[in-house]
């Protein structure tokens, strides 16, 4: 193999490694943060706002849920936007999220008693399972060009 070559694999490799820890990093941010979710107090809430969001990236446009949320803590008022711990996701599935909570129905909401303006409306973070495929293939990808190379030598 020349070091060309041997360059090409190294960076390959490297940029897999580094894809691996992210995706590592987002899956363990997420498991936190629902298990935190698990211990958070309860308020019954009203949905303001219930819609599909249509925004556009660099490989087409993708449909996201909104559902904006009242709520009181100890006579205070919030307003949440936030539907389930982790990050934002959007697709197939957001028309059913957006039908789940039309607008003006009552919803259960929880909140951080720590930080009654951080709230959700479900507990479990979506496409979980998502993540740890691309963790998997990138993991797999890894080992395979690592036999590889190991071959070329």
């Amino acid at each position: 193999m020349n070091n060309s070559s041997l360059l090409t694999v190294g960076i390959i490799g490297c940029v897999f490694v580094i894809l691996n820890v992210i995706f590592l990093a987002i899956i363990i941010f997420t498991q936190r943060k629902m298990a935190a979710v698990q211990g958070w107090s309860s308020a019954m809430g009203t949905v303001l706002a219930s819609y599909l969001e249509r925004r556009s990236s660099s490989d087409g446009s993708t449909n996201y849920p909104v559902v904006q949320y009242s709520y009181q803590v100890g006579g205070q008022s919030y307003q949440g936007a936030k539907i389930a711990p982790g990050m934002e996701v959007g697709g197939t599935g957001a028309g059913k999220v957006v039908n789940r909570y039309p607008q003006g129905a009552q919803v259960m909401v929880f909140y951080d008693p720590n930080n009654p303006s951080d709230a959700v409306l479900e507990k479990k973070a979506p496409a979980q399972w998502l993540m740890w495929l691309l963790l998997v293939i990138f993991d797999v990808m890894l080992c395979g060009m690592a036999v590889a190379f190991g071959f070329a030598f």
